[in-house]
């Protein structure tokens, strides 16, 4: 393998890959105001850009072309951390643009029977934001990550964690914890001379720790779309998409300890991680009209196949008190600087919808989505690696589920119109692996949605506003025969855009 490929497989474990799978594969839709208020259930709908990235025959609805642009003029993410009884809060507020299309529109000729028209579209719809900022803490904790840096060490001859001129860990397959808490003295043999080559960390039985953790993340997959459709006699519309996904991620963290109850000093671990890549989907739906106020849809949505890059890198520091011993003082290590290349193959979609629209007063639209998330694949990584483990973990771990979006339209005047709905998402992850149970199987994702639409002939201007409650599990750190406690992280985020259309 070469350094690129050792560096990441000791850089960034296993466990990560498939947390970092899942992040990328889940997406939302409501790019705009209009799809947003209605708690972007427009699959049977149509006649909204947002459609081209759920179900591609809403192009076909279009009666005339039309421009939008929608900016996400306030996110604002406040997320409440729990760890061991102790709780920290951050928060972060972020502008972005969550859309920009245009639809054309072409008329063969005056006919309201055949093929009525022939629509196209391109633009682009902002699927995923990750911007968020979290904060944990906890006070004289019995666990310590210095214990699963001891751990992740065992079985290392402790000359395989020195750098000389001829050898160096990082390039050598060596995890890099091990490598970076044995040069800030953190762990050491637990019995020399023995050569059993297991260690301890340089805590007291029994000794407590404060335990400090804080995560940046920010970036977008923003999906490129291409569509064309058909409107068949105002009963049948069709429709396809070929979308093109640029991901932007980026999560800096760091975590410490400090204190004690008989005082060690301090540590601090630090990570970055930055991952780019474009990926490839193609979806096709249909839309049937029995009746005219009524509309049934489908849709099916292929992988987003992902080429990504990573770029990494890691350093650990340490302020040791004298009661340490040898290693007190100040101390400072940091990997070398490496990327490595995978692919990402996110679940295939299925949509099914139903809307009904009560004469020219309003409408009411539900769709529900099925995702297997135990299908995403990672594959080809660096000099051919197939992650067998990691997708088998994938296939473990994660589970179908089922996606809800409701969304009501009141038509106050001609003019104005009043909006409201609701999104369910379904746990990715099983409730039991292996008979152990699963905390994230609590995991819960709902937004609450509402919004006004004006119209000004030709131009309409559309004001949403959403409330996401999430709530997940993570373990900051894995140590073999204790179960530490995940952190449990509740976010509430407001999100307010408005969508500005031009119709000609």
């Amino acid at each position: 393998m070469t350094i690129s490929a050792l560096l990441a497989l000791t850089l960034y474990a296993s466990a990560q890959y498939v947390d970092q799978a899942l992040t990328l594969s889940q997406q939302s839709y409501g790019v705009t105001a209009r799809a947003k208020a209605m708690g972007s259930a427009f699959g049977a709908l149509g006649g909204d850009f947002s459609s081209l990235s759920i179900n591609p025959a809403g192009i076909a609805v279009y009666r005339s072309s039309e421009m939008t642009f929608t900016p996400d003029v306030f996110r604002f993410d406040k997320t409440e951390a729990t760890n061991q009884g102790y709780t920290a809060d951050d928060s972060k507020y972020n502008f972005s643009i969550a859309n920009a299309g245009y639809v054309g529109t072409y008329r063969p000729g005056d006919t309201e029977s055949g093929l009525v028209s022939v629509n196209f579209g391109l633009g682009f719809n902002r699927l995923r934001n990750f911007h968020q900022n979290s904060l944990s803490e906890a006070m004289n904790s019995p666990y310590s990550r210095m214990d699963a840096f001891a751990q992740n060490t065992n079985g290392i001859n402790y000359n395989d964690l020195v750098t000389t001129d001829s050898y160096d860990p990082y390039y050598n397959g060596i995890p890099w914890e091990s490598k970076m808490a044995w040069e800030n003295y953190l762990i050491d043999v637990a019995n020399p001379g023995n050569g059993d080559n297991q260690y301890n960390s340089i805590l007291y039985q029994g000794e407590t720790v404060n335990q400090h953790y804080a995560i940046q993340r920010e970036g977008y997959i923003n999906e490129y779309v291409l569509a064309l459709g058909a409107n068949f006699s105002d009963k049948f519309y069709i429709g396809a998409t070929v979308g093109i996904d640029d991901l932007y991620y980026l999560e800096t963290s760091t975590y410490g300890e400090d204190g004690g109850s008989n005082g060690f000093g301090n540590f601090d671990y630090y990570n970055y991680l930055r991952t780019t890549g474009l990926g490839f989907n193609v979806k096709v739906g249909m839309i049937f009209r029995p009746i005219p106020q009524l509309r049934l849809g489908a849709a099916v949505h292929t992988p987003t196949f992902f080429n990504l890059k990573e770029n990494y890198h890691s350093w650990m520091s340490s302020n040791l008190d004298a009661s340490v011993g040898a290693g007190a003082g100040s101390h400072r290590e940091e990997t070398p600087h490496g990327d490595y290349k995978y692919d990402l193959e996110t679940p295939f979609r299925a949509i099914g919808s139903v809307a009904y629209q009560f004469g020219k007063k309003g409408l009411l639209s539900v769709d529900y989505e099925y995702v297997n998330y135990n299908n995403i694949k990672l594959r080809h990584g660096s000099d051919g690696y197939d992650f067998y483990s990691e997708n088998q973990d994938i296939s473990n771990y994660y589970q179908s589920i089922g996606n809800i979006r409701v969304g009501g339209e009141y038509r106050v005047t001609p003019a104005i119109s009043l909006r409201g709905g609701y999104e369910y998402y379904g746990s990715p992850y099983k409730s039991t692996v292996s008979g152990v149970s699963q905390p994230n199987s609590n995991y819960q994702h709902v937004t609450y949605n509402g919004g006004l639409g004006f119209r000004f002939g030709n131009t309409s201007l559309d004001i949403a506003y959403g409330l996401t409650d999430l709530t997940r599990y993570n373990y900051p750190y894995q140590l073999t025969g204790v179960q530490v406690e995940p952190i449990k992280y509740h976010s509430m985020v407001h999100d307010v855009m408005f969508t500005m259309a031009f119709r000609f």
